[in-house]
């Protein structure tokens, strides 16, 4: 029998006994497992009940509570860039597919002691399965890591490349990230008139085999040290394959996706959303030629839904959340994006350095 249970039997009221009482208060209807237990007559349960209540209250006052946290932070804080000039709107700094997610570990065994911690697992990119993160310690602390990890790159040093393009195994390697966007022109208006965003799309591959630490090439470790030699090589590659003429990736529901053994080790293993599975291979083979690789035939996979246009409507309809109608951007949208710009992220380097800008090859040594 626990202490609170011989309390209660204890201090029930009876004809032998004093009229005491035992009640429970939750403080908190967010947090069932924060229940405090009262004793006493029943005036003194009033009196001491508000003087509880009175004390969790500025207890509490300063405590940041993590679910209401996340709700706003999983979308992007939408009630506030809405209404304020940012570089990060909600369109673009949370899209559907690649919102950040959580998974609370608990303990399922009955009876299990609360601690006075949370373990979380933590996703940066929803898309992305294999790439989580485990977080420990109260709400704020919590909410403090997961800052940190969002604007320090999950503790990468290349805090701006996505790591929706490749593996574990990839990471460390300087990366060339090619950046696509929509022409004004060709933007989709809503049912109601008004442009759309404008669609992007990104594609990194890794610069397997080279690296800018000089002790990893004196160690023996299997890097080339980069060299401006070989940044202009590539820089020129990518002018040739993306820019004469600007290359035109045409984004739909379908998806290729390029993995395996040899994808891995030529920097490259990710997906692409295409209308065609040739449109995809060719789009792949493209950045493999910048470092003169020949794509494996085995490594590619097309996959669709029997059910695209219900699955990723072009006009989705509008959602309701937290007692508030908001409006919804189209998933896997059906355009065409052209090539603007590449860019190549080293590890030791914050800034990254520009290679190809439009048509033209803008690194400069």
């Amino acid at each position: 029998m626990s202490w609170e249970e011989k309390l209660k039997e204890m201090l029930a009221p009876s004809a032998l006994k004093w009229p005491y009482r035992v009640v429970q208060i939750k403080p908190n209807k967010k947090k069932d497992y924060e229940i405090y237990t009262l004793s006493g007559r029943e005036e003194d349960i009033a009196a001491n009940g508000s003087l509880f209540l009175a004390l969790y209250d500025l207890q509490t006052r300063d405590k940041i509570n993590f679910e209401e946290f996340w709700e706003e932070w999983e979308m992007g804080f939408p009630k506030l860039t809405e209404r304020i000039e940012t570089n990060y709107p909600t369109t673009s700094w949370r899209k559907p597919d690649s919102r950040p997610r959580y998974r609370e570990w608990k303990d399922p065994s009955p009876g299990t002691t609360k601690n006075n911690y949370r373990v979380i697992e933590y996703w940066r990119d929803r898309s992305v399965e294999s790439e989580s993160i485990i977080l420990a310690g109260n709400d704020t602390q919590l909410i403090g890591h997961i800052i940190q990890i969002e604007y320090e790159g999950s503790g990468q040093n290349i805090a701006s490349v996505s790591g929706k393009n490749s593996k574990p195994p990839l990471k460390g390697w300087p990366a060339i990230t090619l950046n696509f966007i929509q022409p004004n022109e060709e933007v989709r208006r809503k049912p109601n008139g008004s442009p759309r965003a404008r669609v992007t799309g990104e594609k990194t591959i890794r610069c397997v085999n080279f690296t800018d630490d000089r002790q990893i090439v004196d160690l023996g470790l299997g890097a080339e040290l980069i060299r401006s030699s070989n940044i202009r090589q590539w820089a020129t590659r990518i002018q040739e394959q993306f820019s004469s003429p600007a290359y035109r990736w045409q984004k739909g529901r379908e998806c290729l996706s390029y993995s395996g053994h040899i994808a891995r080790l030529q920097g490259l293993e990710g997906y692409a959303f295409v209308r065609s599975a040739q449109q995809g291979k060719d789009l792949f083979t493209r950045l493999l030629k910048i470092f003169d690789f020949t794509p494996d035939r085995l490594g590619f996979r097309y996959s669709g839904n029997e059910a695209a246009e219900e699955a990723y409507p072009a006009d989705p309809p509008n959602f309701q959340l937290l007692g508030k109608e908001w409006e919804a951007e189209a998933e896997r949208a059906i355009a065409e994006v052209v090539f603007d710009n590449a860019l190549l992220y080293l590890p030791k380097l914050r800034s990254p350095i520009p290679l190809v800008k439009g048509s033209k090859v803008v690194y400069e040594a």
